[in-house]
């Protein structure tokens, strides 16, 4: 089993355990797998929770009208552009 380590502030670390005492769990671990065989049983659970500061999914799927939006507000440098344009480009959602 591979170890991933999280951040988070005191008030959210504060609640887990709140609810790690009165559902018993084991261990956070074992509350956060919970979490993740839940989410994956019913994504839609993550539509219900996202929040600040999450968006909805871009409506543009053409990475040329993106990168058309970009450069027109000329605020962005080239070495910037060219990253977002590879980054776009190698997304599944961004139509090439």
């Amino acid at each position: 089993m591979s170890t991933v380590n999280i951040s988070l502030p005191q008030e959210q670390i504060s609640l887990i355990d709140k609810m790690i005492s009165r559902y018993g769990f084991a261990s956070r671990s074992e509350f956060f797998r919970s979490l993740l065989r839940l989410v994956s049983r019913k994504p839609e659970v993550i539509e219900q929770t996202v929040d600040f500061p999450f968006i909805p999914t871009p409506p543009n799927q053409s990475v040329k009208e993106v990168m058309a939006d970009f450069r027109k507000t000329k605020k962005y440098s080239k070495a910037f552009l060219k990253d977002l344009e590879s980054g776009l480009k190698n997304s599944d959602y961004f139509i090439k």
